[in-house]
């Protein structure tokens, strides 16, 4: 027969804490997997994730918008009245923001997504980046989208909403700041 150990109560629950904790993450780890698999993101998704049909949207009708209608690698997206137009149609695809005509990417230039004043461009997608300047965040009651990492927010650039403004990231200000509030609405 063994020798059996006796441990004092605080460490036979720190040991079953840790159990729990690991069941836990294993559980959230496969819940978020299941969830971006079936189109979702995680507790911060976009009101609609129709591909096709929803339009990067800010308050003032004004819509996310390549420059000169582009849609290659480095174009600078930016604020133009809403027309309807498939080159004005975005959709989530987990935390990305991915623009339907050209599949490529929201980006902020450089992946300078902490820094103010960066400007949003898109970019070929790479949902596997392990510190990935792509990922953004949207908050349903203050129409907010902000970046995963760095947690700056879609901002029109100077706070103007004219048409041909660029998109730029900011630091998050006070809710239904109008050149901040965006959403994908369709």
């Amino acid at each position: 027969m063994g020798t059996r150990v006796w441990r004092p109560l605080a460490a036979q629950y720190c040991h079953s804490s840790k159990i729990r904790g690991n069941m836990i993450r294993k559980f959230l780890t496969t819940l978020f997997a299941l969830v971006s698999v079936i189109g979702f993101s995680s507790l911060a998704v976009s009101p609609a994730q129709a591909v096709g049909s929803s339009v990067l949207w800010n308050t003032e009708n004004k819509c996310a918008t390549p420059e000169g209608n582009g849609t290659s690698n480095g174009t600078v997206v930016t604020v133009w009245s809403c027309t309807g137009s498939d080159l004005q149609k975005w959709h989530w695809s987990g935390n990305l923001l991915v623009h339907d005509v050209s599949g490529k990417c929201m980006t902020p230039q450089g992946n300078a997504s902490g820094t103010n004043g960066a400007v949003l461009t898109l970019w070929t997608c790479d949902p596997y980046a392990s510190v990935n300047p792509q990922r953004f965040y949207y908050d349903l009651d203050s129409e907010r989208i902000w970046t995963a990492h760095g947690s700056k927010c879609i901002t029109a650039k100077g706070n103007s909403l004219s048409n041909g403004t660029w998109l730029t990231l900011w630091t998050c200000g006070d809710a239904w700041n109008h050149p901040q509030s965006w959403a994908i609405v369709g």
